[in-house]
């Protein structure tokens, strides 16, 4: 899609910020409108959805924040992604606001190059996004018209969708695979019925797809996120929630679960909701195990690989704390099972 069907909605009650965005952005080719305060920012965006909103925070009457509580409250608005602007440059005011729903934040003054560079990311993102949704909608149709016979591939549809979406993550590689077998043994040994096992075992390479709508900057960057950069870098397990949340199909309203739950810890000390103990669906109490299992002992751009006993120590360790006990024991008693899963799928 060209800069020319994007449209962008600067909100701002000092003209000559609009200006200068609008300035940055006509240039290179991007469709500008303009709004001076939140109430009228609502209205042009109710007669005409924009493609993403430049939300100024600090405006007489509403807010930035307000505004963009508005537009998230609302499932016709909800999705145009917001970048906010602000003079505040304190890590409280970029936290509030990706809380808010935002995704990304700019400070006061602008520099020319950033704010192109970060409105074409999330333009590009969102367009990503969409395409990707209706490709998984295009998808669920044609399950539907899928008999039993055509199991094997419905598994195998699940694995490589799932491998797709973890393309944008640089160092996954047979991720989504071991998660699922992991998960799904974990499941079986935990005593589940067989439809709940293979429903997991399907829904299970689904846990991260929330990663599509994280920065490539945050995702793969190789230090320590920053305290910003990890709010956003959390805000996966809603994403990937939202993703599925609609469906229908068993599969993928259990992908939903899992995408939301997966670091959830038994303690209530995890995110995005802070469940506690059996607050947490099973599937989320398994895929976590099996998601911090496959982490640690794969290397990342961020760290190397641990050793199988550092990993099954950790995992012991944190039996009661992020981990349902029933799980890590059923993990330490079988581990070698875990442990030719490993094996047999190593990148």
């Amino acid at each position: 899609m060209t800069n020319r069907h994007y449209e962008t909605l600067i909100v701002d009650d000092k003209k000559e910020n609009i200006e200068l965005l609008s300035s940055f952005l006509t240039n290179r080719g991007y469709k500008i409108r303009s709004a001076l305060n939140g109430s009228i920012a609502l209205s042009t965006i109710k007669a005409k959805k924009p493609d993403l909103i430049l939300l100024d925070i600090e405006m007489p009457g509403l807010s930035g924040y307000d505004v963009c509580k508005e537009l998230k409250s609302n499932p016709e608005t909800e999705n145009i992604p917001i970048i906010f602007i602000s003079a505040h440059d304190d890590v409280d005011a970029k936290i509030k606001a990706f809380k808010m729903g935002g995704v990304d934040y700019i400070p006061k003054p602008f520099a020319n190059e950033e704010v192109v560079a970060r409105v074409k990311m999330h333009l590009e993102l969102a367009n990503y996004q969409h395409n990707l949704e209706i490709k998984i909608q295009e998808a669920l149709a044609e399950i539907q018209h899928l008999n039993e016979d055509l199991e094997l591939t419905q598994k195998e549809m699940s694995i490589t969708l799932g491998t797709l979406m973890e393309t944008r993550d640089d160092d996954t590689g047979h991720h989504v695979v071991r998660v699922a077998k992991y998960s799904q043994l974990l499941a079986k040994l935990y005593g589940l019925e067989s439809k709940s096992v293979d429903l997991i075992y399907k829904a299970a390479p689904f846990h991260d797809a929330g990663k599509v709508a994280i920065p490539d900057n945050i995702l793969n960057k190789p230090g320590k996120l920053e305290l910003d950069e990890w709010e956003v870098m959390k805000s996966h397990a809603i994403k990937g929630y939202e993703i599925f949340k609609n469906s229908t199909r068993p599969i993928l309203k259990m992908a939903a679960t899992i995408a939301k739950e997966h670091h959830e810890y038994w303690n209530g000390k995890g995110y995005p909701d802070g469940l506690v103990g059996e607050e947490i669906s099973i599937a989320g109490r398994i895929v976590i195990l099996a998601d911090v299992f496959d982490a640690l002992t794969s290397e990342r751009v961020y760290k190397k690989a641990w050793s199988i006993e550092d990993a099954v120590a950790f995992i012991e360790e944190q039996s009661g704390e992020m981990f349902e006990p029933k799980i890590v024991d059923i993990f330490l008693q079988n581990k070698e099972q875990f442990i030719t899963i490993h094996d047999m799928l190593k990148d």
